[in-house]
């Protein structure tokens, strides 16, 4: 289990060498703004995260109702991360839902914004997960429709009572879909003042475990034989193989040869007589398998 934070512009200029000193074990950022301009301080809290190896990940709050703005912003989210320094990039992108402007949506609207977003993601190569609010999540979230395995769920149970970042939340206030991380404050604090925004104040969250990436769905069919096709049986008395090749009209050239030989497991045929009675033999038996 870890203490994460995540933050934006919101809350200022962040000292993170002080946060790290006072228990902060990572930090989701924002990344873009309602206008698709990046976060104002998200270059600045990446690179100072690099630096004081915090690891890292990054949100988008969404605004988009519909899968295809959803597919439009989250393709903007990882032109930003393929350009920039992830060495401590560890906690991958979260596509935050909760607006109202997705709220006046059907479940199954919502449920296609979010799996169009995590398509673009994971075809991108970055971990998926979606950040909502227990009661957003109860209702305008419907489980069966949403393909993404990752949750990271709000839930204050103490309301705007403030909480020091060394005291753990009551467990039994865990909301029971956040499988990845809870977000149990939004009145999170430091034993001193580390940010000039929010009076000091962070989201508080604690990380249950990595993200992982979405399980391959196994293809139920199964796979197709190729059949194998052999040469016709030599039924003749030769113990050439050039003569069993050509009454049986086929080319019996050395490059051909050899072809069929690495056909049948003869590895570097060079035509020596151990590597022609060996084809011969497979070509008496009708088990040659045939060159195409």
């Amino acid at each position: 289990m870890r203490k994460l934070i995540d933050v934006s512009s919101y809350n200022g200029v962040v000292d993170w060498k002080k946060a790290k000193s006072y228990g902060c074990q990572g930090a989701i950022l924002k990344i873009i703004r309602k206008d698709l301009n990046r976060d104002k301080k998200f270059n600045e809290n990446f690179a100072v995260c690099n630096k004081n190896k915090i690891g890292w990940g990054v949100y988008n709050y969404s605004y988009a109702t519909t899968a295809t703005k959803a597919k439009s912003d989250m393709e903007l989210v990882c032109d930003i991360l393929d350009k920039i320094d992830k060495t401590h990039f560890v906690y991958g992108v979260w596509f935050d839902i909760e607006d109202k402007v997705q709220a006046s949506l059907s479940k199954a609207k919502i449920a296609a914004i979010i799996n169009a977003a995590q398509q673009v993601v994971e075809e991108r190569g970055y971990l998926f997960g979606v950040y909502t609010g227990m009661s957003y999540y109860n209702e305008h979230i419907d489980r069966k429709l949403v393909k993404c395995n990752n949750w990271w769920i709000a839930r204050y149970y103490r309301g705007d009572a403030r909480m020091q970042i060394a005291t753990n939340p009551n467990e039994k206030y865990k909301p029971t879909t956040a499988n990845i991380a809870w977000q149990y404050t939004s009145s999170g604090r430091f034993p001193k003042v580390i940010s000039t925004g929010n009076s000091g104040n962070f989201d508080l969250n604690v990380l249950y475990k990595e993200p992982v990436a979405k399980k391959v769905e196994e293809d139920t069919k199964k796979p197709v034989k190729k059949k194998i096709v052999y040469y016709p049986r030599y039924k003749g008395k030769s113990s050439s193989i050039v003569d069993a090749l050509k009454s049986l009209s086929i080319n019996p050239s050395k490059s051909n040869r050899k072809r069929i030989a690495t056909l049948n497991g003869v590895k570097n045929y060079t035509g020596s007589a151990m590597q022609n009675t060996r084809l011969l033999n497979l070509l008496k038996k009708g088990k040659l398998i045939k060159s195409k």
